[in-house]
């Protein structure tokens, strides 16, 4: 199936004062499960500390009760409150509206407590989503299908796929495995969200942020997602066999 826009939109000026940013004045706030990216002139707040090459435990055996509920659930020590979450869902639904990418199914891994289903029943309620997460806390919890972004099945592909904040939590071969499996779930568009080195040691409020994670240099994930998918820029990635049709100055340069 292939989706062309008529016309630029209106939203597409909206759109532009997201992606591009003047001298790195405004992050656009990511993150869940646990991360979150300050705007600059909040920088002093940032602690910078040596950037861990692999976690100091395994990342799975912490997604418990206390987990959800330090990075959640408390006022103090949240990553995000719910206003946070909206906006971040207004960006992306409005985004693939742009691209006029029809969504009727939605699969959702690594969905936690249950945000992005609440938004997507908002946005699409017609649309029939699907919850997948690792943690068997969350699954006996919320009744969400157990399962890891490596190695979910699945039913058929997906008109939004969507995996914020799990990447980073998987070592060098899983992650591998969950990039080229997030693609071949994909037919319409995914929206990734993951925590480089750079992210780390220069965005991320730390003091909010689960630092338990494995730091990677973005390039070692564009290399992986270049195979795979056009970057459209925000976190969404379009898979190669998608039609929708990207500007020039809406995705990366490509010869960079």
């Amino acid at each position: 199936m292939e989706y062309f826009p008529s016309k630029i939109a209106p939203f597409t000026l909206k759109l532009l004062n997201l992606l591009f940013v003047s001298d790195r004045k405004l992050c656009f706030p990511a993150g869940s499960p646990a991360c979150y990216l300050l705007p600059m002139p909040n920088a002093t707040r940032i602690k910078k500390s040596t950037v861990r090459a692999e976690p100091n435990q395994s990342p799975a055996s912490t997604f418990n009760e206390a987990y959800y509920k330090r990075f959640y659930l408390d006022r103090e020590t949240r990553v995000r409150a719910s206003q946070d979450h909206k906006r971040l869902a207004d960006f992306v639904f409005g985004y693939v509206d742009h691209l006029q990418v029809p969504i009727r199914r939605v699969l959702d891994i690594g969905c936690g407590l249950g945000h992005w289903k609440k938004e997507v029943a908002r946005k699409y309620p017609k649309a029939i989503y699907t919850g997948v997460e690792f943690s068997p806390y969350l699954c006996r919890k919320f009744g969400w299908k157990n399962g890891s972004a490596a190695d979910f099945k699945g039913q058929g592909q997906y008109d939004l796929v969507l995996c914020q904040s799990v990447i980073q939590y998987l070592p060098d071969s899983q992650a591998r495995k969950a990039i080229a499996n997030l693609a071949r779930l994909c037919r319409g568009a995914t929206y990734l969200e993951i925590i480089t080195r750079m992210d780390w040691d220069e965005h991320c409020n730390q003091d909010v942020t689960d630092g338990n994670v494995f730091l990677r240099p973005g390039k070692w994930y564009r290399t992986l997602l270049d195979r795979k998918f056009r970057n459209a820029g925000g976190g969404l990635f379009l898979p190669k066999s998608s039609g929708a049709v990207l500007y020039e100055l809406e995705g990366p340069d490509p010869n960079r």
